[in-house]
Formats: structure tokens, C-alpha cells, sequence
């Protein structure tokens, strides 16, 4: 068998797919190199001091582990921007007598996104997360560790809407 024909059609056909392609799904032009993460402002009736910087980090350190972009603290070809809305707890459920047996704390945030190679892809749209929690729990003694994990759940949300267009 004739050695270089083979190898010749293995480098033609490997020369032939040389697209890039993400297997995470994103719809980002490969044009876009850089991202902006605005400060998020705490707009809740009830504000919890830590949770604008905690969401505002969470979402650069997810983008810049995820994404090949460098941050700029301003004029990003893309921008993340927003608001939280709401922040509020209520019953998830109720015990045979009245009592509730899980609470629920939502959190709401608003986001801006633009994209300024494909302005098409802009959005302006509130993402909402919650999660329930035994009601026997003091809020304060978990309220860290939940306010990480709503953010997390929101941030994927975002993330799937402006990355992968979902």
C-alpha cells in the first residue's frame, strides 16, 4: 500500500473541517473579544448588602472561565448590565395545621445585555430563581450559601440566553 496517498487524503480531509466549533453551544460571533460586566444595582424592596457584588462577580468569573473574552471595565463589545429586583421569601408549603414547612426565597433580576457585533441578540429581560428551605432554619444562618446558589441558577439562565441563545 502506498503510503503518502493515504496520509494525503487524511491531511486533505482534516484541512477541510477546520471550522472552529463549540461544543457548548454558543452563538457568540468569533469577533467578539471582549466583555463588560456592569455593576449590578440592588433595586429589591428588601436589600441585602452583599448580594449585588456577589452576583456581579459571579457573572464575570463565569464568563471568564467560560468564554474566551478579556473583561474591560467599560465599552466591552459585549455588556452585561441589570438590576435585582426582588428579593423576597413567602411559604412553599403548608403543614396540616397552617404552619409552613418549607419557605421559599426568590430572587429576580433584571439584565440588559448588548452586543454590539450583533446587535440583534440585545435583550432586556428579568431572570427569577428560587429555592426552598426547611422553615425550622434561620434564614440569616443560610442566607450566604443560598444567595450563592440562586445566583448560580440565574447567572446559567443569563448565561444559556446571551451565550447560547437559548
Amino acid at each position: 500500500m502506498n503510503f503518502i496517498p493515504v496520509v494525503s487524503l487524511i491531511l486533505v480531509s482534516s484541512f477541510q473541517s477546520c471550522k472552529i466549533y463549540s461544543f457548548k453551544g454558543s452563538t457568540l460571533s468569533p469577533d467578539i473579544k471582549t466583555f463588560t460586566v456592569e455593576p449590578f444595582v440592588n433595586q429589591a424592596s428588601i436589600v441585602v448588602p452583599s448580594l449585588a457584588n456577589t452576583f456581579t462577580e459571579k457573572l464575570k468569573e463565569k464568563i471568564i472561565r467560560e468564554l474566551n473574552l478579556s473583561h474591560t471595565d467599560q465599552d466591552g463589545q459585549i455588556i452585561f448590565k441589570g438590576f435585582i429586583t426582588s428579593y423576597r421569601t413567602g411559604p412553599a408549603s403548608v403543614t396540616s395545621s397552617d404552619k409552613a414547612a418549607a419557605t421559599r426565597l426568590t430572587v429576580t433580576v433584571r439584565v440588559v445585555f448588548e452586543n454590539s457585533v450583533t446587535p440583534d441578540q440585545n435583550f432586556d429581560i428579568s431572570f427569577s430563581q428560587y429555592i426552598d428551605f426547611d422553615s425550622n432554619l434561620d434564614l440569616s444562618s443560610i442566607e450566604s450559601q443560598l444567595i450563592d446558589e440562586l445566583s448560580d441558577a440565574i447567572i446559567q439562565d443569563i448565561f444559556n440566553r446571551a451565550i447560547n441563545n437559548w
